[in-house]
């Protein structure tokens, strides 16, 4: 059976919402979309913060990386030098007891060498860690 004019007409009225209902439901959409964008702006500021924070701890650990490895050519070096003079020594020595003293006297000096090294290099560690944690932790406090 085929609507009449009047029942269709009835029809589009109810599929038409009201215009109060239609402003109250722009509002809230609008009040909504507010809120998204404020957090957007918040994560935003968030995330250059953390790659500010990220570019600084890579630069003041790629300075410690190269003092690092600096240090460490400079104590291998160093050792193998002392090694070679040892070495050189020991070819000349005839007696048993002085070869035992001279790789005594070697080997303490450089374990104290190689344990002094070590300390100055984890305070270097322990230091670098604390910079490059500063500008994470002065985001995070705010």
């Amino acid at each position: 059976m085929a609507k009449t004019t009047a029942s269709t007409a009835r029809a589009k009225a109810e599929a038409r919402p009201n215009t109060a209902t239609t402003k109250q439901i722009e509002k809230q959409f609008d009040a909504g979309m507010e809120q998204v964008t404020g957090l957007a702006s918040k994560f935003t500021g968030m995330a250059e913060g953390s790659v500010k924070a990220l570019t600084d701890s890579a630069v003041a650990s790629t300075e410690v990386l190269r003092e690092i490895g600096n240090r460490n050519v400079s104590f291998v070096t160093q050792a193998m030098e002392q090694s070679v003079e040892l070495t050189q020594t020991l070819a000349n020595v005839r007696d048993p007891r002085e070869m035992f003293e001279l790789q005594s006297a070697f080997a303490k000096s450089m374990f104290s060498a190689y344990t002094t090294e070590l300390t100055a290099q984890t305070e270097l560690c322990v230091a670098a860690w604390r910079n490059a944690a500063k500008p994470y932790m002065s985001s995070f406090a705010k």
